[in-house]
């Protein structure tokens, strides 16, 4: 049944048509880093879970939508890989949406929807890179992002010393309040995930990372619709936008570092 690999499969050639059903277009292989890159460099991200889920909201139980994967896997509508970080095939697996929310870099409207904020209160300082293990254990632990498993947390950290993968912090006195992490290539930086404690936090990450990014990428990919991109200024872009724009350049995205203490942000009071 497994008789591809990522060796004899390129991801050039995997049949996409699966994404048109809201299927993976892979099942299998491995979260190691050079995996991974090769996987964003064509707009293809990994979801590792150790029960099955489906990207969307669950359409049919565990065993049946095995069931559904298994099925087009036999069709040759989904690549199988071998699996290289457990027994059950099926618990990883790649997406490339038909089509994807971003946000566009340096866009004005971007903060428009936050709501105006008081005047008093503590200061809320964002920085980049200063926390990066913390802002991934914060997702897995306050943003239900169960999917970063400890072999996907492992090579994010590989990615992040060798300059691929970033994060945004959101500090309100030396609390982490907010993040969000992901990886840039080209001129697309893609967020994996986002946590924040306090209303519009999160929000203000994705502003920060935004700035931080002016004149270094086209737009920020959100990957699939999240509630915390809900007060953001996305659009919907096709894969084949999405690909125009990535292959743009083959080269690390790398946010402007640093605190940006002048231009802090005054703090939301909580709802």
């Amino acid at each position: 049944m497994y008789t591809t690999s990522f060796a004899d499969m390129p991801w050039e050639r995997i049949d996409l048509s699966a994404a048109e059903l809201d299927l993976p277009i892979a099942v299998g292989g491995s979260t190691a880093p050079h995996r991974l890159l090769e996987a964003y460099r064509h707009g293809a991200f990994p979801f590792p879970r150790h029960r099955l889920h489906s990207l969307y909201p669950p359409l049919n139980a565990d065993d049946e939508q095995r069931e559904l994967y298994a099925r087009h896997v036999a069709d040759g509508r989904i690549a199988a890989f071998p699996a290289a970080e457990g027994p059950d095939a099926f618990a990883l697996t790649w997406w490339s949406p038909a089509r994807r929310p971003v946000l566009d870099v340096g866009s004005g409207r971007l903060t428009s929807g936050l709501r105006r904020w008081p005047t008093g209160g503590a200061r809320w300082i964002t920085s980049c890179d200063h926390a990066f293990a913390d802002v991934v254990d914060g997702c897995r632990t306050l943003a239900d992002a169960g999917w970063v498993t400890d072999p996907f947390q492992s090579s994010l950290l590989s990615l992040h010393q060798a300059g691929w993968a970033h994060s945004i912090e959101v500090w309100q006195g030396e609390e982490l309040i907010a993040g969000l992490f992901g990886i840039g290539i080209g001129q697309v930086f893609s967020v994996d995930a986002a946590f924040g404690r306090y209303p519009q936090a999160t929000a203000v990450a994705f502003a920060d990372l935004s700035r931080r990014l002016r004149g270094r990428a086209a737009f920020i990919d959100i990957q699939v619709p999240h509630r915390y991109a809900e007060t953001l200024d996305t659009r919907s872009i096709s894969r084949a936008e999405y690909l125009d724009t990535l292959l743009t350049v083959d080269l690390p995205v790398e946010p402007r570092t640093g605190v940006l203490s002048i231009e802090a942000w005054p703090a939301v009071a909580d709802d």
